[in-house]
């Protein structure tokens, strides 16, 4: 299994998606939505974070969720550093933020929503155009694949009931920014580690 064969399967919904995105201004750019895909084969997955959506802030988006180009990370990257700092002694802050080393690790990034309207807030029916897509994208790869699952907020949370938990195991994160004081003591960057030995597993933030 691969992600050509993923992408093969959900070709009508993947164009479908692509259609409606044409009578809005969105980002990231096009060529850019999909660019996960490119960075991290499927057999090399180990954990995968979603989070809700592209970042609000053009200067801070990148081509890969959580990841930005800014030489400052955003307050939601700020977050997640300071939890790994407080708690996996052995992780240290990249240099910069575009996130590489996790993606070499095995760690596939990405949103509930996979764009967002060049807008300040990002309209209901955004998630409703993606909700298809993202979980077919979690099924497929616990169907196919053992891996650690990160669901940051309630929008990712609400994809565990897609996820084969016979095969996966599934971390559920509050969010970092409106839960953060749940998002502070949660330990979920630990307890991610320690279900991927349960599965088999090692990896390294």
């Amino acid at each position: 299994m691969s992600w050509n064969d993923f992408f093969i399967k959900n070709s009508k919904l993947i164009n479908h998606i692509l259609n409606q995105l044409k009578t809005t201004y969105y980002t990231p750019p096009l060529e850019e939505i999909f660019a996960i895909f490119k960075y991290i084969p499927l057999e090399k997955v180990k954990v995968v974070m979603i989070g809700d959506e592209p970042y609000q802030k053009s200067c801070d988006r990148s081509d890969i969720a959580f990841a930005t180009r800014n030489s400052t990370p955003p307050l939601l990257l700020k977050r997640i550093f300071q939890n790994m700092e407080s708690t996996v002694t052995s992780f240290k802050r990249p240099i910069d933020y575009h996130l590489d080393q996790w993606l070499k690790n095995g760690i596939f990034l990405c949103n509930f929503c996979f764009t967002r309207p060049v807008v300040d807030t990002i309209p209901f029916h955004y998630y409703l155009l993606w909700e298809p897509f993202i979980n077919n994208l979690v099924q497929y790869i616990s169907n196919h694949h053992s891996v650690v699952f990160l669901l940051f907020g309630s929008k990712a949370i609400s994809l565990r009931k897609s996820i084969n938990e016979i095969k996966s195991s599934v971390v559920e994160v509050p969010h970092p920014i409106n839960e953060y004081t749940k998002f502070k003591n949660s330990k979920c960057f630990i307890k991610a580690r320690e279900l991927a030995g349960e599965i088999g597993f090692i990896f390294e933030w």
